[in-house]
């Protein structure tokens, strides 16, 4: 069957004109244009289809914003692309295409929401108290993703549950000075709660958390891998048995870092990290992690969203998904 496009080339015109023909929008058109094409239609035998009625229509938008400027190649992160991945296939379902982008600023995030057929956002990133002002300011349905609780529209995970049950897991095989590893300088959002389950963990072992127990990861690759290495060569010294790693990304990096200063994973040390994506796999050992829906993540974001935008009832503004701790080689039982 021809098509639009097949027929704009035969007759050395642009899609759109076709199109406009096809849809009825001929009010600016001449009149020998429109014969030559509907003559041409009538001659190809062209038919029309549910595609070809949309052609020209502008795009139902959404945009979606990782707003995680200091995180270096945002999409290479497991985690992001496989969000990104989920989002994408759920908007088609309903109809809706992607507008992706990786602010440096909220304000890019305002004016992209301001455009006039971007229906909503997904946003990745803000902070708790950023996201009831901003999701009031837009003027459009925005749902969060990981960015706590209040009164805005987010999807988030157990983060306490899985936090405490990995550092439970570790004391249970014996660990008894366990470091915490984490990318922010103090805990927030999804970070926090994973973290107050590791402290809370400690508390039920009687054991009381030191802010020493606390490395901070930097961004920038090179004072990263510096404070990994400084944390290698004092481990026995400080007498550390296992690190719990806020992300698979960062341990797997972690294990390469320990191996690299001669400290055996988990012969000599044992960490878990925090996902279970392709790097909890791939990482030799095999990582001890926490399992987090991550495309249901997704598919529930944009669920909410276009529940927005419908204009439908909603119970739960905010909900959080089930995780699993999942045990493989990086954890060794000292007892």
């Amino acid at each position: 069957m021809i098509t639009i496009k097949e027929i704009a080339s035969i007759l050395c015109l642009s899609p759109t004109t076709v199109s406009n023909v096809v849809n009825g929008h001929t009010e600016k058109m001449s009149p020998a244009t429109r014969q030559r094409i509907e003559d041409a239609l009538i001659q190809y035998g062209f038919q029309k289809t549910v595609h070809q009625e949309e052609y020209g229509k502008a795009l139902k938008l959404i945009s979606v914003d990782f707003y995680l400027s200091s995180k270096e190649n945002v999409f290479m992160d497991p985690f992001c692309s496989e969000l990104l991945n989920a989002i994408y296939v759920k908007l088609q379902e309903f109809g809706r295409y992607p507008v992706c982008g990786i602010p440096k600023e909220e304000g890019e995030i305002y004016h992209k929401l301001q455009a006039r057929n971007i229906e909503g956002g997904i946003v990745v990133g803000f902070q708790p108290w950023e996201c009831e002002e901003f999701a009031k300011r837009a003027g459009k349905p925005v749902v969060f993703v990981d960015c706590g609780e209040g009164n805005y529209d987010n999807i988030g995970i157990a983060d306490y549950k899985g936090g405490k049950e990995i550092t439970e897991f570790m004391l249970k095989e014996g660990h008894r000075k366990i470091a915490f590893f984490c990318d922010k300088k103090s805990p927030v959002s999804s970070t926090f709660e994973r973290f107050r389950g590791y402290c809370d963990a400690l508390k039920n072992y009687g054991i009381t958390y030191s802010n020493e127990d606390y490395y901070y990861l930097p961004d920038e690759r090179h004072l990263r891998r510096e404070a990994m290495r400084s944390f290698a060569q004092n481990a026995r010294k400080e007498g550390y048995t296992a690190v719990f790693v806020v992300s698979d990304l960062l341990a797997n990096e972690a294990i390469s870092i320990f191996f690299g200063e001669g400290l055996q994973v988990p012969e000599d040390i044992s960490v878990a990290g925090f996902d279970d994506n392709a790097y909890a796999k791939l990482s030799r050992p095999m990582l001890t992690t926490v399992r987090q829906p991550v495309a249901e993540k997704g598919e529930e974001a944009v669920k909410l969203l276009m529940q927005r935008i419908k204009g439908e009832d909603v119970i739960a503004k905010s909900f959080k998904l089930p995780v699993e701790l999942i045990v493989r080689e990086s954890v060794k039982n000292i007892n």
